[in-house]
């Protein structure tokens, strides 16, 4: 398919006003909600302060839990619900349900800050600041992928391992066997974060998205090993500040950033995406994240989380 290029200013791609803020926690993370999660009919979010709280799909409060001592950085949900966070001072654990501080465990600590997870049906992918993937599986270490640069964004997919390093996506087919030897399949210039969506196909998802060099813009390109990651479309500027969280399924992409604002896109494949509308939050967004019934979950600097529909 053809590149496609549009400018913010395209008529056809002006913003409805449909978009809107469903709901908000009634109460907040002291310090930024850094990261959202969403499995299963709840909501977790991780926060500044070290604790993971977990919501109804309407945002009430159903449990808090102590799962760290310091900041969390990210989280992951595997298959079975079996929830992985990341704190600052290089601490990996995890909890199954019911959820509580008794159920939080600890997989690892090291010395390196761990920022980027990723769960593939019970596989579990960790990227840190030193530029080493790990794998895990029923929480023992499968390899270790040493990529060189830091991981700021992470995904994975059968044999593939997708990372974003500083101006560049790279996506890094792993080698068969116990090596954990790699070689690098694609790199496209881009930065962080980066979403893997759209329908499957084989086991993998058609699209793969992430912003521009710019961090401002949008990008889609193929994700399917006969398209040969081919650029489906991109939006430059279509954010005024840096977009820092990405979201999607198999029909719509979600981004948001320091413009304190998330937008909505539909008709990934058709070259030219439609804009779903947008929505105004009153602080920077950390994270977002997709739930049921096409509801958009937000975490932002200001500890609180909220619910967005588009559609």
């Amino acid at each position: 398919m053809d590149e496609k290029r549009f400018s913010q200013s395209d008529s056809n791609l002006q913003m409805a006003n449909n978009a809107r803020i469903e709901h908000t926690s009634s109460e907040g993370h002291e310090g930024d909600a850094t990261c959202v999660a969403y499995f299963d009919g709840q909501l977790f979010s991780g926060g500044a302060d070290g604790k993971i709280r977990i919501w109804s799909p309407e945002l009430q409060l159903l449990a808090t839990v102590n799962a760290h001592e310091a900041y969390i950085y990210c989280m992951a949900i595997n298959q079975h619900g079996k929830v992985y966070s990341s704190s600052c001072d290089g601490q990996v654990h995890f909890m199954m349900p019911p959820y509580g501080d008794d159920s939080v465990q600890e997989l690892f600590r090291c010395d390196d800050a761990i920022q980027a997870m990723y769960c593939d049906g019970s596989v579990l992918y960790t990227g840190d600041d030193k530029g080493v993937v790990t794998t895990w599986t029923n929480d023992r270490m499968l390899f270790k992928y040493s990529l060189v640069e830091e991981v700021k964004s992470l995904a994975g997919e059968q044999n593939l391992i997708y990372t974003v390093r500083d101006l560049d996506v790279v996506v890094s087919q792993v080698a068969e066997g116990k090596s954990g030897k790699y070689s690098n399949k694609a790199v496209i210039p881009g930065k962080s974060p980066l979403q893997l969506l759209g329908p499957l196909v084989d086991g993998k998802r058609s699209y793969l998205a992430f912003t521009d060099r710019s961090g401002m813009g949008l990008q889609l390109v193929n994700n399917l090993s006969q398209q040969r990651y081919s650029k489906i479309w991109e939006l430059p500027d279509c954010h005024e500040w840096i977009v820092n969280a990405l979201c999607g399924n198999e029909t719509y992409l979600y981004s948001g950033g320091y413009d304190k604002k998330v937008k909505g896109w539909t008709d990934l494949g058709a070259g030219k995406p439609k804009a779903l509308g947008e929505v105004e939050v009153d602080s920077c967004v950390n994270s977002i994240c997709c739930g049921a019934n096409n509801t958009v979950y937000i975490a932002s600097s200001d500890g609180y989380i909220r619910s967005a529909k588009f559609v």
